[in-house]
């Protein structure tokens, strides 16, 4: 079911560059305990202009989607596709996570501890999970957990890395889109437990005060620092026409454990041969870390088609007399392309920005990397896969175009879940997906790193079509996907599904290379049904629902604008079909949303009551 485009590139030369270096001294700005008191109101800003963007006939991103969409226009399915050389991976546990509110788009990330803890973040919360008790530990927003700090701005991009050395999380995310109110927040944790005290530092979103803020925050560990990169924006610009350098800031990561004053570094005018380089990428380890230095990878993402990335590497720690930043071009004799956006069971469509990479993994001297791109053969969109091998001295780049006959793909991530020798390349990669008979989930798939693939395991299916706004949706700015620490060959993910009420809400999974040991097959949520009779209903209405596991099921009622109504039946249901009935009577005229939901899964099926 896979389609892949192979590429061998060569390399151009490398090139140690001379680029702007800035230090800051940023203090503890305060500290957030779980019992720090007050409501949380979980506020959030749709800005219609900036997420809709496409709206605009002279909007740079439209004028892109649509030249991509007149060079590769829609295509019947071809006949053509290769085999699929690996096994399929599966779904060892799957949970819902953290629920939309108004904001979008989905934007997931997620860490685990060695000690079983999980945080996943959207936008515009923070789930927290414990494995060992298989209990949520609540969910907060970014707006609660950052109010220590005083800052009022609409908070959103949140990202989350867990360092399995030191043992602790790392949350990043933004707050402001003015170059009067930008601020970068950054908190450490004091222990593995999320619930414990965090150190909370505003570091500033207008660094070299000239009127841009900062956006789209990408970070990587190494054993001693924190890395991330940023876009500066002009104020009143949207990300595609308002861009105006991607910086780098490199963090003395033990400071932020202890709560001490942070000491940091701001890398700008990162170029090559002297146009700016956009959008850089960090390139994460496989099992744990991998140097002192730190790999960034990026391309011509808002070019209709190109054939260039660029490897950059800042090569040691914060007041190395030795530090060097260098850049190599690495051009393909064949191209990756703008991605189209994606189609769904509705007359909208799903954007899938640009073309920039998503993800990247170093392993043994070789560098997997993914990112949006368009299937030119069949028209829809679809991601590619890198692999750069022999980095950095005798470096040789394996690209594939991975689309689908039906399905359009978005926003994928990836994480090693090889055994950690150097041969073994194995990652699990994560993708959006969706079709126009398919709602929005996501997918997962296996690579050996050595250009075959297993086929797709569908992680969770939609239960609607994605709508929040008027024209493309944004279902995901990215996914998120971690190696299990403790296991080697798991990983865990998280990203978007479209829910009965049209909104997109978090789905949590830990994803193997073998079945459960209980022999659960992949994915319980795409082998459960349920069905309501009749519906409409008068009086009595008859549910069936059939599982492939005993599960404890709670089946509620919830008002067609998403309000929890009522819990009508809390109980454990066996395998095969179990069957619910209940009166309808004393409920007034109108849309109902029949909600089941089990530790699984959620399922939902709208019920009309006259």
């Amino acid at each position: 079911m896979i389609r892949l485009f192979i590429w061998i590139c060569a390399l151009m030369a490398g090139s140690v560059v001379l680029w702007a270096q800035q230090s800051f001294r940023v203090p503890l700005g305060a500290t957030w305990t779980d019992q720090l008191g007050g409501e949380d109101w979980f506020p959030s800003l749709v800005r219609y202009q900036q997420i809709n963007d496409e709206a605009g006939s002279s909007d740079a991103l439209t004028m892109l989607k649509a030249e991509a969409e007149r060079r590769w226009p829609l295509r019947d399915k071809f006949l053509a596709e290769p085999r699929n050389t690996l096994d399929s991976l599966y779904v060892w546990k799957g949970f819902q996570g953290n629920v939309m509110g108004n904001s979008v788009p989905n934007d997931n990330d997620i860490a685990v501890s060695t000690t079983g803890y999980l945080i996943s973040v959207m936008n515009t919360s923070i789930f927290r999970y414990d494995l060992n008790k298989d209990s949520a530990l609540g969910s907060i927003s970014l707006h609660y957990f950052a109010s220590p700090l005083g800052i009022n701005a609409a908070k959103y991009d949140p990202k989350v890395i867990y360092d399995p050395i030191a043992n602790r999380f790392i949350i990043a995310f933004l707050a402001g889109f003015q170059s009067d109110n930008t601020h970068i927040i950054l908190a450490f944790s004091s222990s593995d437990h999320p619930n414990d005290p965090w150190y909370l530092y505003r570091l500033p979103g207008n660094p070299l005060n000239d009127g841009l803020w900062s956006d789209f925050p990408m970070f990587a560990l190494t054993e001693h620092e924190l890395f991330f990169t940023i876009n500066h924006l002009m104020d009143d610009s949207s990300w595609q026409t308002g861009w105006r350098r991607t910086v780098i800031w490199q963090i003395r990561k033990a400071d932020g454990y202890a709560g001490d004053t942070l000491l940091a570094v701001l890398h700008d005018t990162i170029q090559y041969q002297g146009r700016l380089i956009r959008n850089l990428c960090p390139v994460k380890g496989s099992t744990g870390f991998y140097g002192r230095e730190m790999y960034f990878l990026s391309q011509r993402n808002m070019d209709v088609v190109n054939d260039t990335f660029f490897l950059v590497r800042i090569t040691d720690t914060i007041g190395s007399p030795q530090m060097q930043l260098q850049v190599w071009a690495i051009k393909s004799p064949s191209s990756y392309f703008f991605p189209v956006n994606a189609v769904q069971p509705h007359v909208t469509k799903l954007a899938t920005n640009d073309s920039r990479v998503l993800g990247a993994v170093y392993h043994a001297g070789t560098i997997q990397f993914v990112g949006n791109t368009t299937d030119t053969a069949t028209g829809r969109s679809a991601f590619y896969h890198g692999v750069l091998r022999g980095v950095p001295d005798s470096m040789e780049l394996d690209f594939r175009i991975i689309g689908h006959s039906d399905l359009s793909f978005g926003y994928p991530n990836l994480a090693y879940v090889g055994d950690g020798s150097p041969d073994d390349q194995r990652c699990v990669i994560i993708v959006l997906r969706s079709s126009s008979t398919v709602f929005p989930g996501f997918s997962v798939m296996l690579t050996d790193g050595q250009g075959q693939y297993s086929a797709l395991t569908s992680v969770i299916n939609g239960q609607s079509y994605h709508y929040v706004i008027a024209g493309t949706q944004r279902w995901g700015d990215y996914t998120g996907a971690q190696r299990n620490y403790v296991t080697g060959d798991r990983v865990w993910v998280n990203g978007s599904f479209a829910t009965i009420s049209h909104k997109i809400n978090t789905w949590i999974a830990d994803i193997g290379l073998e079945p459960p040991a209980s022999g659960v097959p992949a994915s319980a949520a795409a082998q459960t049904q349920i069905k309501i009779l009749p519906n409409p209903a008068h009086e009595l209405l008859n549910v069936w629902v059939e599982l492939d596991r005993p599960q404890r099921a709670a089946f509620e009622l919830v008002s067609a604008d998403g309000r929890f109504y009522r819990l009508l039946l809390d109980e454990y249901l066996r395998p095969g079909r179990n069957e619910f009935s209940c009166s309808v009577r004393p409920l007034p005229a109108g849309t109902y949303i029949l909600r089941i939901r089990t530790q699984h899964q959620v399922l939902a099926e709208k019920l009309i009551v006259k």
